[in-house]
């Protein structure tokens, strides 16, 4: 989970398999990669980020993020 939609964007959390994450919503990063904003409902307190679509299983939020586009 990263501070923003790049991978040159720091890492601020982790999410690990079976970890519930709640998507917010979707935009296309700098690097032409989609990236949803998640919420992390297994982390105590949750903890939010970007996550790269391509490694959720489910390949992320169908919702776009309306302050990006």
């Amino acid at each position: 989970m990263r501070s923003g939609s790049s991978t040159s964007c720091p890492i601020n959390s982790t999410a690990r398999p079976g970890d519930r994450l709640d998507y917010h919503c979707y935009t296309i990063g700098s690097d032409g990669y989609s990236w949803t904003y998640v919420r992390n409902d297994t982390r105590s307190p949750d903890t939010y980020g970007w996550i790269r679509d391509d490694v959720l299983s489910d390949g992320g939020s169908a919702v776009s993020c309306p302050e990006f586009d």
